[in-house]
């Protein structure tokens, strides 16, 4: 068939069967073109992500679990904190620097909480003292150079008289211990 002939029998279907026959035959044409164009390279696109996903499972089946990982960073972690039993050296550190830095201990109150279910203590020791603040920081950095699982939590002053050196203190320490 030529050119010329197909020409002339689309003129002829076309006053035959009116507008929605061009109608028609546009949106075959439409959709023929999509699919070339679009549905196509989607597809292939489809097959890339596939291919690429399936790459990262195996990538992630070969490395170690991130939980065992992170079970490794904790047993490492705790094993570096002192046992339990050794709680009282702490207080014998805060006794130490006191009375290496003329800071007056009045009393102390001590506190044991366990973190949840794992191997984690907490020591809380809440101390109320009188000093002056020289020698109240040089008392701090001492506690808190020998004691590195310690946590300074808490430090308020007050001072009656503006003349007076002395300082009413409450210091509180939280020291992390392992659980037997």
């Amino acid at each position: 068939m030529s050119g010329a002939l197909i020409m002339a029998h689309m003129r002829y279907q076309l006053q035959r069967h009116g507008w929605p026959a061009a109608a028609g035959l546009f949106v075959l044409l439409a959709a023929l073109a999509l699919q070339l164009l679009w549905v196509d390279s989607l597809h292939a696109r489809n097959a890339e992500l596939h291919q690429e996903l399936s790459a990262q499972r195996q990538a992630q089946a070969q490395k170690p679990q991130a939980s065992e990982a992170r079970a490794q960073a904790q047993a490492a972690f705790f094993a570096t904190l002192p046992d339990a039993t050794e709680a009282v050296e702490a207080i014998a550190v805060l006794n130490q620097a006191a009375a290496r830095n003329k800071v007056s201990l009045v009393t102390a109150e001590y506190r044991v909480t366990r973190l949840g279910t794992g191997p984690l203590l907490r020591y809380q020791i809440s101390v109320p003292l009188r000093a002056d603040y020289v020698h109240l920081h040089a008392w701090l950095a001492q506690v808190m150079n020998a004691l590195p699982h310690a946590a300074l939590d808490e430090v308020s002053l007050r001072r009656d008289d503006v003349g007076q050196d002395l300082l009413d203190a409450h210091v509180r320490f939280t020291v992390f211990l392992r659980a037997p």
